[in-house]
C-alpha cells in the first residue's frame, strides 16, 4: 500500500515545480513518447512488472479502448492492483468506456501469456531492478508475446543523465544499498540487446531529466 506514496516521493524532484505530481508527469512523458512514435493506438498491451498497477492504470487512461494485461511476480502487489481498480471504478476515475484490466501472476521472463497476441509490451521502471540475465530473458519473452509489427517500450533511469552522473559517491553507494542491480543495469547495452532479442534498433528518447525511453519494433 506504500508503493504510490514512495513513487511520488522518489519522483517529486525530477522537475522542481512538480512536487507530488512529478510521478504522474513522468508517466505522461513516457506516454507522450509512445503516442508520437507508435503508428496507431495499440489494441492489446502487456505491462510487465506492473507492481500495484500504477503504470497499467496510466495506460488505461491514455488508451481506454486497449485490452490491458498487468503482469507481476508478486501476488501481493496484484491484490493491491485489483483493489485499486475497484476503488477507481467506484469513484469514477476510470473512463466509462475503458476496458477492464486483467491482472496476471507470472514472471516477466516466462509470463505464460499467449504468443504473438499483443501490439505493445511495456516495461516501466523495472529494468534497474534486474540482473542482466533476467533483463535479457524478459526481452526475449517480450519478442515472443508481440505480433508482427508490434513494439516493445522500456522506460527507466538514464545512467548518462547529468542528474545521475553528478551524484556524490556516498549518495550512489547509499542508492545501491536498496538497488543492488544498478551496476548490471548501467552496464547493459540496451540497443544491442534489443537487436539480439529480435527487434529493430530502438529509438532512444530522453523523457525526463533523468529517464529515457526505448521503443523498438519487432523485425
Amino acid at each position: 500500500m506504500e508503493v504510490e506514496v514512495a513513487a511520488q516521493a522518489v519522483h517529486a524532484k525530477i522537475w522542481p515545480e512538480a512536487g507530488a505530481a512529478g510521478d504522474d508527469r513522468l508517466r505522461q512523458s513516457y506516454h507522450d513518447v509512445l503516442m508520437a512514435q507508435l503508428p496507431q493506438a495499440p489494441e492489446a498491451i502487456v505491462d510487465i512488472g506492473c507492481g500495484v498497477g500504477m503504470s497499467t492504470e496510466a495506460f488505461q487512461t491514455t488508451f481506454p479502448q486497449a485490452r490491458l494485461t498487468g503482469v507481476d511476480l508478486s501476488p501481493y502487489f496484484l491484490a493491491v492492483a485489483q483493489y485499486r481498480q475497484q476503488e477507481r471504478q467506484a469513484t469514477g476515475e476510470i473512463p466509462v468506456t475503458a476496458t477492464p484490466i486483467a491482472w496476471h501472476h507470472g514472471a516477466g521472463e516466462a509470463t505464460g501469456l499467449p504468443a504473438a497476441a499483443y501490439d505493445l509490451v511495456s516495461i516501466c521502471l523495472v529494468f534497474h531492478e534486474l540482473p542482466q540475465s533476467a533483463a535479457k530473458a524478459i526481452l526475449r519473452e517480450a519478442r515472443r508475446l508481440l505480433r508482427p509489427g508490434g513494439h516493445l517500450a522500456i522506460m527507466d533511469m538514464n545512467p548518462r543523465s547529468e542528474a545521475i552522473q553528478k551524484l556524490p559517491p556516498f549518495v550512489f553507494t547509499l542508492l545501491k544499498s536498496t538497488e543492488p542491480y544498478l551496476d548490471d543495469y548501467f552496464a547493459l547495452d540496451m540497443e544491442a540487446e534489443f537487436e539480439a532479442a529480435g527487434f529493430e534498433r530502438p529509438t532512444v528518447t530522453l523523457n525526463s531529466p533523468r529517464h529515457r525511453t526505448f521503443v523498438g519494433k519487432v523485425i
